[in-house]
């Protein structure tokens, strides 16, 4: 029942987070402050790991805990995650100043 419930808080955990980085990411980019992203991203990166680390141990030992994969939802969250990262990368990044 533990490990039912770690699985199923991971996924909620991923979309739930990678809802407030969405915001937070719109907000900034809205106020014209790219430099904020990197941070996002940065932190997105760090889910992303955590909920590959998770995935790895249920995908090896899940059967031996009785738990239901339904991975398709964890993959859902892995990728927007990372997509989510390459975006806030590219649009975090600061403008040049132009030299006259």
């Amino acid at each position: 029942m533990v490990a039912f419930l770690i699985y199923w808080a991971m996924i909620i955990i991923s979309f739930g987070w990678l809802a407030v980085s969405l915001y937070f990411s719109i907000f900034y980019l809205a106020r014209k402050e790219n430099g904020n992203l990197w941070a996002f991203g940065l932190l997105n990166v760090i889910t992303a790991i955590i909920q590959a680390i998770v995935l790895v141990v249920y995908r090896s030992l899940g059967q031996d805990w009785g738990v239901t994969q339904y991975s398709s939802l964890i993959y859902l969250a892995l990728g927007l995650l990372l997509g989510l990262t390459v975006i806030q990368a590219v649009l975090g990044r600061e403008p040049k100043a132009k030299v006259a």
